[in-house]
């Protein structure tokens, strides 16, 4: 099952749009499969409320782009930036190999 890439499409805050654009590049290059989650688009009101929760359950801020494995929280997009620094993105992103 691809990972869920929560994100939205109306971001008006450009470090968000950017964040967004470098996780789909640094996934596409990796050849790992996502699907693109638009918490903006209100039919994704129940995936929104998932992550909220999910987030405020962990104490994690409601920033984007959040990185799910099937329902697992996997990361945002610093610990994207920490598992490439550190060469540990499949692991981070709880792929099996």
């Amino acid at each position: 099952m691809p990972l869920k890439v929560y994100m939205t499409n109306i971001a008006s805050n450009q470090l968000t749009t950017g964040n967004q654009r470098k996780l789909k590049h640094i996934l596409d290059t990796n050849k790992i499969p996502y699907t693109e989650i638009d918490i903006s688009d209100s039919k994704n009101s129940n995936e929104k409320e998932f992550l909220q929760r999910t987030l405020a359950s962990l104490n994690q801020k409601m920033t984007l782009p959040q990185v799910f494995n099937n329902e697992q929280y996997c990361c945002d997009f610093e610990g994207i930036l920490s598992a490439v620094e550190c060469d540990s993105l499949k692991e981070t992103l709880k792929l099996d190999n």
